[in-house]
């Protein structure tokens, strides 16, 4: 073998492994450096799944092979190099060869070429070189991905324990837990249900459709002492959330292809737990909130105390024959926020933005949080037109404030801004005091639909 050949494959190897961060960026890398010897078409990677007991691709883990051809040809592979200990097989256009950690054959390697391979290729004279560093490589990703997922896992732990500092509508909470949940266990179809406590049924909270009808069954058979239950010969797993010794609600993770792993399951147990004590907590604030009237987060009144503001404006305005208007802003995209930075940086933007309102407001305003990322506001003596005005003055006030998120260490990103959408309605002294704010979020709703960041009047 010439000595380029050589320098150029370590190279490219050397390179590879400070470059590639995933699977597929792995793999690929292979694939150049062996071209170096031949003119490869296909390189695929198959690892042997130790809880299925089945040979998956290297670059898609969640897949089984496409078809029994294929699995029954890997497999015939595999079982040699378990017994046989051969460096490699070949046939005419295709090299097989073992991926091993210690002597431990863990998966091997399928390379399709487009010429015959002959033994007399300067490769060979190198194979046991190239064989252990694929080997490596393969390994030494299998175990950084471990530990980034143990890392991910103790995050999801922490964000989902702290939801309740700023958060405690369980309408809310629930889907940021399903989020949260969704993002660490990428494997599996992740649902999250909770008990209808009059009609002792459940409901999916999120996401928003359940395919499968036979998952509402199985939610039948939880009982305040049931512990995880596992469905449909270990692909479906349910995680009964019981608070205050009674069935609340429940996580289901489902897979349609492989069972859950005792791993997943031990995670899955442990933010259950979490979850559990969370909801808890979020059930004691509300108890006591009942009986407050301001946001934890805001500052503004909260939903319940809007309620009574709503009536109370309204009758005075009627008594008084003054003019009342009403706005109802969205923080438009919201959820790509939280998806994109996190529910840290989250609550900043909703108290950035309720800061930012706050300015643009008169005293005798009404400022209140309505729920999520949704604020209302009312203006006593105030027509439609300057509604209007001010309505405007808070987009642009919102438009063009940076939220500095420099804290919360987001690579490259120091401040982010968002808008927000607008519905604006005037009280026309209706019987329902309620249509004030309900024609405002109708008008809310058509901005949103037409392009967000603008203001719509009700009709």
């Amino acid at each position: 073998m010439d000595f380029q050949t050589l320098y150029d494959f370590t190279y490219s190897l050397t390179k590879l492994y400070d470059e590639a961060n995933d699977r597929p960026a792995l793999v690929e890398g292979f694939k150049k450096a062996l071209s170096l010897f031949f003119p490869v078409e296909e390189l695929k990677i198959y690892m042997m799944d130790e809880f299925s007991f089945l040979l998956k691709d290297f670059t898609k883990p969640w897949e089984n092979l496409s078809s029994n051809c294929e699995n029954e040809e890997i497999k015939k592979y595999f079982d040699n190099f378990l017994v046989q200990k051969s460096q490699y097989e070949k046939e005419k256009n295709i090299l097989y060869f073992p991926i091993k950690q210690k002597n431990k054959t863990l998966g091997l390697a399928k390379l399709n070429s487009r010429e015959e391979i002959k033994e007399k290729n300067e490769f060979f004279n190198i194979f046991p070189l190239v064989s252990s560093q694929i080997s490596m490589f393969i390994t030494t990703l299998k175990n950084s991905e471990q530990i980034k997922i143990s890392s991910k896992f103790h995050q999801t732990l922490r964000n989902i324990a702290q939801i309740t500092q700023t958060q405690y509508e369980l309408d809310y909470i629930l889907p940021i837990m399903g989020e949260m949940i969704d993002g660490f266990i990428q494997e599996h179809l992740i649902y999250i249900f909770i008990k209808n406590k009059n009609k002792k049924e459940y409901k999916l909270i999120w996401p928003n459709k359940c395919s499968d009808s036979r998952i509402y069954e199985y939610l039948e058979s939880i009982t305040p002492k049931s512990t995880t239950i596992l469905k449909q010969d270990g692909k479906m797993g349910i995680f009964p959330l019981i608070v205050d010794n009674k069935p609340y609600g429940a996580i289901v993770a489902y897979n349609h292809f492989d069972k859950i792993t005792n791993k997943e399951i031990e995670y899955l147990d442990e933010i259950k737990n979490q979850a559990i004590t969370t909801l808890t907590r979020a059930k004691s604030y509300v108890e006591v909130l009942e009986h407050a009237t301001l946001d934890a987060l805001t500052g503004y009144n909260n939903r319940h105390q809007f309620e009574k503001r709503l009536k109370e404006t309204t009758a005075h305005a009627k008594r008084q024959n003054q003019p009342l208007c009403c706005i109802m802003s969205d923080i438009d995209f919201f959820k790509k926020v939280n998806d994109t930075y996190g529910h840290a940086v989250g609550d900043c933007v909703l108290k950035n933005v309720a800061k930012t309102i706050k300015k643009e407001l008169r005293e005798s305003d009404i400022a209140s949080r309505y729920g999520g990322e949704e604020f209302v506001f009312l203006l006593p003596q105030t027509k439609l037109d300057e509604a209007i005005i001010v309505a405007n003055r808070l987009k642009e006030a919102v438009e063009n404030k940076k939220i500095n998120i420099e804290e919360y260490k987001i690579k490259n990103i120091k401040e982010i801004s968002v808008t927000v959408s607008i519905g604006v309605s005037e009280y026309k002294n209706e019987k329902d005091y309620e249509m004030l704010y309900k024609k405002a979020d109708e008008a809310l709703y058509t901005a949103k639909e037409t392009g967000r960041n603008r203001v719509i009047i009700a009709n």
